[in-house]
């Protein structure tokens, strides 16, 4: 033990023994440990880090990435929980941990999704009869309920997704009764699901009496009863990027470098497909606007799509200040909520977070609480607003470096071995595209691959959702004629946005081997089940991405299709 560190506590010392990294002797890392060390102790914290560093000590040789704020601590820096440094990144503790919350640390952990089990058996190992799973509580809703109450009366034959009562139950007294007794189960318990990672490890024997499954160690507790018990809950969850990672290169994420022009290259031409995390069209935009230069610029992106940062015009805002070389002040993580509100009140962080989370959880009391105190200001509006924008989806900054790391990583071995990167990706992720868009990306990148299904490419498309004929299904293209875009195209995916009062379907349609274009289509048409979009439109080009408007769109299928139709449109 370092004649510094003798000061401490028994409970802090027994931390300190478990450090990977030599105590510092930096006085801002000091002052920084002397904090958490405070909070730690003070709350009563102890265990719940040395259970957390006895997981990373079971499943040395496993990859992991933290998510969630725990990255701001450097207490799990030096334990080896993070790899996130919070004094090079300049994240406060606060979000994590501070002196106003009594609540036990939220450390959620990801590792490979095929190995996820495993970490938690070598748990159960280590302690015999002592882990269990937590549980959800799935409520009653309209639909769930309707169908209990028609069960309790009797009737038992199978129901389609969709039915109507009134089909179902010709008699109107007895509807009347089924919809009576349907509308006092809403809201009421309706059975334990499995939580998706959620373990406690109980200080004896789990206790009989909440075992729901002996096999699964589940018991009758959900996150709610955790935190209102004080109980020390840990959450260990699968991620299918670092599975596809792991396959493809088994450096740590930590151990890639921050910058790479090769890597650069292939983010800011938007060549995302694949990237877990990343491959989105929103993610893609945002991306080539923001061209980026790092790992730090990529988890500024994640961050931005965010509602939180997004929404109201915000995220185009700060990329037209951002392409301008102007870095505009602006709340995307959660932390620099937490600092504008510090520094606008001149109080520490943790007064300053409970207001951001008063804002984040519309409490009332507190919210009013803070306008009062800026009641005087010019701007106050303004920074209502601002602080009203956390009450939706945000990431904390440490959160978004680690994914940003591991969607660096991913690029990296993009960027430099396609093959082998397709061949992971393929074997471990599921995407939002449609299946032969990651099926004809592998193709091309020299995976080989063999559609068993005889026929033309199209009949192997129908059949199976991919070809493997090395040219891409005829007929696809785009022209230009008299200043109109003219496409078609296979769709690749699709989504209906609402935005500033219209209907939009935001979609990209490959219309070559690697080759793809965006759509945004205005109206109403239904596009579900369909293979190809062919109309005309105009070009638009935003912050680097070009895309076609259109409001003239037909959608088909490919000839012998299961459903050989047409959606009109224009």
């Amino acid at each position: 033990m370092d004649l510094r560190t003798q000061h401490y506590s028994h409970g802090i010392q027994s931390l300190i023994k478990r450090f990977i990294k030599p105590f510092p002797t930096d006085v801002n890392y000091i002052r920084r440990l002397n904090e958490e060390f405070k909070i730690i102790e003070e709350k009563g914290f102890v265990r719940c880090f040395k259970q957390v560093s006895e997981i990373m000590r079971l499943s040395q040789g496993i990859p992991h990435l933290l998510r969630g704020s725990a990255a701001s601590s450097l207490v799990c820096y030096y334990l080896g929980i993070s790899h996130i440094n919070p004094i090079e990144n300049n994240i406060p503790l606060a979000r994590f941990m501070n002196h106003t919350r009594d609540d036990q640390p939220d450390i959620d952990i990801d590792f490979p999704h095929w190995i996820r089990d495993e970490v938690i058996d070598r748990l159960h190992e280590r302690y015999p009869g002592q882990v269990a799973r937590i549980s959800n509580r799935v409520m009653y809703k309209p639909k769930s309920a309707l169908r209990e109450a028609l069960r309790v009366f009797g009737y038992n034959k199978f129901l389609p997704k969709h039915f109507k009562l009134s089909k179902v139950i010709t008699n109107t007294e007895m509807r009347r009764r089924i919809r009576e007794y349907a509308d006092s189960l809403i809201g009421e318990q309706r059975m334990w699901s499995l939580h998706c990672g959620g373990v406690i490890v109980y200080n004896d024997k789990v206790p009989n009496h909440i075992m729901l499954d002996q096999s699964r160690s589940q018991i009758a507790i959900d996150k709610y009863d955790v935190e209102e018990q004080n109980l020390i809950k840990i959450d260990l969850l699968c991620n299918r990027g670092l599975s596809q990672l792991w396959e493809i290169n088994d450096t740590p994420l930590h151990r890639y470098p921050t910058e790479d022009k090769l890597t650069s290259e292939l983010l800011s031409k938007g060549d995302v497909i694949g990237l877990t995390q990343a491959e989105s069209r929103t993610m893609r935009k945002t991306l080539i606007a923001l061209q980026p230069q790092s790992m730090y610029d990529v988890a500024l992106a994640l961050a931005l799509i965010r509602p939180a940062a997004a929404d109201g015009g915000r995220k185009a805002s700060y990329l037209h200040h951002w392409r301008k070389g102007d870095n505009q002040k602006q709340i995307i993580y959660d932390e620099d909520g937490i600092q504008y509100i510090s520094k606008l009140l001149n109080c520490n962080h943790s007064t300053a977070d409970q207001y951001r989370r008063a804002f984040a959880n519309q409490r009332e009391g507190l919210m009013n609480e803070f306008i009062s105190k800026i009641k005087h200001l010019d701007d106050k509006d303004k920074i209502i607003d601002n602080l009203n924008q956390l009450n939706k989806y945000s990431f904390c900054k440490g959160h978004a470096l680690a994914y940003g790391q591991m969607v660096w990583a991913l690029a990296y071995n993009k960027a430099r071995d396609r093959k082998t990167f397709w061949e992971s990706t393929l074997k471990h992720c599921n995407s939002s595209y449609r299946k032969w868009v990651h099926m004809r990306e592998a193709l091309t990148s020299g995976v080989e691959l063999f559609n068993n299904h005889k026929g033309s490419s199209i009949q192997k498309y129908n059949q199976t959702g991919w070809w493997d004929d090395s040219r891409f299904l005829p007929d696809m293209g785009v022209e230009v004629q008299d200043n109109m875009i003219y496409f078609k195209g296979l769709i690749a995916n699709s989504r209906r946005i609402y935005r500033y009062g219209d209907k939009l379907i935001l979609m990209s349609i490959g219309v070559g081997n690697d080759e793809f274009i965006d759509l945004i289509i205005k109206g109403n048409p239904r596009w579900g089940g369909f293979q190809i979009a062919e109309g005309r439109g105009v070009f638009r080009e935003n912050l680097g991405t070009w895309y076609v408007e259109t409001n003239e769109c037909y959608f088909t299928n490919l000839p012998n299709s299961k459903e050989e139709q047409l959606s009109k449109f224009w």
